[in-house]
């Protein structure tokens, strides 16, 4: 296996004067993901080079051997940020947010390929000013919260939750890892619809399709009932 530190800058990667280390981090993460096709392997490499760049994005630093204690100390703080900017709900901070970090599991983030921690940093973390202030295992802690939040013992069933979701022994569907334990907890996949036979239904179809597909809904409609071209109207 090739370590990120043994990785070298081939020369289709471009290098210059006044080069700043994001960009440096970038160009590391490109080669390697350029080798993919020819060594699976470097899927891994370029995994552990882009968790770096989250981690530097996250916590403000690269925590090294730190990272267990990291991920641990500052998850109340992530919770408490995200509720306070409005993109978590109120409702986390009824959990006890210490024990939940004891349960967080650092090393299973090297278990990640290249294609599955990219499409987290691209399109699940929680977003604040454009900086992601979500971490991998956070925010699979940060669904089962959300999916826990009902039950009688939440945070004993959040940490199964997350112990299943955290391992990749199940993951649930996009409208969950997107919605889970926010202010729109909207976690359903597919929604099925059916239109009237009137302009009035059937722009209130459209606009509820509408709504449905922000929070990430898949939408099915039936027009059965909406007559057919060339058929008589009233008048």
């Amino acid at each position: 296996f090739v370590s990120a530190s043994e990785i070298v800058i081939d020369s289709q990667v471009s290098m210059f004067d006044g080069i700043t280390t994001k960009e440096i981090d970038a160009a590391l993460i490109l080669s390697a993901k350029s080798k993919i096709e020819k060594e699976p392997l470097y899927s891994k490499v370029a995994a552990r080079l882009l968790l770096t760049t989250v981690y530097k994005e996250v916590f403000q630093t690269n925590p090294g051997e730190q990272m267990e204690q990291f991920y641990a100390e500052k998850f109340p703080d992530y919770v408490t940020h995200a509720v306070s900017i409005g993109r978590l709900s109120p409702d986390l901070l009824k959990y006890d947010l210490k024990a939940l970090a004891t349960a967080i599991r650092p090393e299973r983030d090297l278990l990640f390929e290249y294609l599955g921690i990219q499409t987290l940093y691209d399109r699940y973390f929680i977003h604040d000013n454009e900086r992601r202030v979500e971490g991998p295992q956070w925010f699979f802690m940060r669904v089962a919260m959300g999916l826990a939040m009902k039950e009688k013992e939440p945070e004993k069933r959040a940490v199964e939750f997350y112990d299943l979701l955290s391992s990749f022994d199940f993951m649930s569907s996009t409208p969950t890892l997107f919605n889970s334990a926010t202010m729109r907890p909207q976690l359903s996949s597919c929604f099925l619809t059916t239109v009237g036979d009137d302009l009035e239904h059937i722009f209130k179809r459209i606009s509820d399709n509408a709504r449905l597909s922000k929070w990430a809904g898949g939408l099915g409609t039936d027009w059965t009932n909406v007559r057919g071209m060339g058929s008589w109207i009233k008048g």
